[in-house]
């Protein structure tokens, strides 16, 4: 089949985007383009898939990744195979492609892990820089040890989107100067706007290794700055207030805390219950789970479930990213973070007091959401590292 190319731009603030989109893999309204409020890169793909900065349905989230996985071949997930997603837009759904490949392969084990802001004490092992994030340090907390001294993995790199696959490149650097023995490289995203810069970029790092790249969308992009144009003032950050004390006991618990060490993927253990405790008494109530920072994919089995149950329900999640309020981002709250690390965090397209069951899920303690976030929402459900349930607000 001969590839056929639309083309589409988009006139920012800062600059023109062109998109020559692959009309072949072109996935439908997987995305919308805001602004940034970032020097290095003033624009920003905001996947309507996703759940970071966009509402989703958690049966549209998982189609989406049922889809991409489904394109890599039974051949290519022979052997231990360790999925990584990138802190903290595809912690999620980084977790939902380790858990849909390892349902493919039963009888092998599956890890998963992701990167993180939030290094875990004494168990730090690998780092890289993201050059365009607002955010840039990235820490690999020290794997499995099977990982480390059996044979060579299959590793799957998963984010929402690639422009130029340096920062593939970049894990896959520190990885193996970590000693990990890598064997194949698969990088899984749901729209790779790189042009294959991203396989050529992670094959001149792990030369001799075979690199594969799947997608639900492609083709390459193009940035025209107005030179003219006055970038936003980028968001202070007052520094480091005080450190969260991380657990390896705690990270290895999928529902009530970030994947930050390596867990071999299975069903989460206790969501019925939860699930039950937290479900609203009128099936029929719209249901809003929120997901804390780095810590989503825990929240979104909560919602996977609510919504199995018959809830019509919505996950999105809070986020470092500073993004211009405008026409993809409708609704925005700034308030402190979870951690009192100083860092400025956002919920987006939230209305205040929103007519639905609200319930957040936090790693740390309830105080952990701060009383900003708590005025924008009005009430709800509070569920903290520790499976405790607290309620806010009043009716």
């Amino acid at each position: 089949m001969g590839a056929h190319y639309r083309e589409n731009r988009y006139t920012l603030g800062t600059g023109v985007l062109t998109l020559t989109i692959d009309a072949n893999h072109a996935g439908s309204e997987l995305f919308r383009v805001a602004e940034r409020i970032n020097p290095k890169r003033s624009f920003l793909f905001v996947s309507t898939v996703l759940g970071r900065h966009i509402p989703v349905r958690p049966r549209d989230h998982f189609a989406a990744v049922d889809g991409v996985v489904g394109q890599i071949p039974d051949r290519l997930l022979e052997g231990p195979v360790l999925v990584m997603g990138y802190a903290e837009t595809a912690v999620g759904i980084g977790a939902a492609v380790a858990r849909r490949i390892s349902r493919r392969r039963a009888d092998q084990p599956t890890w998963y892990q992701s990167t993180t802001r939030h290094p875990v004490d004494g168990l730090s092992w690998a780092g890289f820089s993201e050059g365009h994030s607002h955010a840039t340090a990235h820490h690999v907390m020290r794997p499995e040890p099977g990982l480390l001294r059996g044979a060579p993995v299959t590793l799957v790199l998963v984010d929402d989107e690639t422009t130029t696959g340096r920062t593939f490149a970049a894990l896959i650097g520190a990885l193996r100067e970590g000693g990990l023995p890598i064997g194949r490289v698969l990088l899984v995203t749901l729209t790779d706007w790189s042009g294959g810069e991203a396989v050529r970029a992670v094959s001149e790092a792990v030369p001799g290794v075979p690199v594969d790249a799947f997608s639900l969308m492609r083709g390459r992009w193009g940035w025209a700055r107005d030179a003219a144009a006055v970038p936003p003032d980028v968001p202070v950050w007052s520094g480091f207030v005080r450190a969260p004390v991380w657990g390896p006991d705690r990270s290895g618990a999928p529902l009530l805390r970030t994947p930050r060490i390596a867990i071999r993927m299975a069903e989460a253990d206790g969501l019925d219950r939860l699930a039950d405790r937290l479900r609203p008494a009128d099936r029929g109530a719209p249901v809003l789970v929120i997901g804390t920072g780095e810590h989503v994919w825990g929240p979104m089995l909560l919602a996977e479930r609510l919504e199995q149950a018959g809830a019509e329900v919505r996950l999105v999640a809070t986020t470092r990213s500073p993004i211009l309020q405008g026409e993809v981002i409708r609704h925005k709250v700034t308030f402190p973070d979870h951690f009192g690390l100083g860092v400025p965090m956002y919920l987006h397209n939230v209305p205040s007091r929103p007519e639905a069951h609200v319930i957040i899920m936090t790693e740390t303690d309830a105080n952990g959401v701060c009383a900003e976030l708590r005025s924008h929402l009005g009430r709800g459900l509070i569920v903290d590292g520790a499976a405790q349930v607290t309620e806010f607000g009043t009716t």
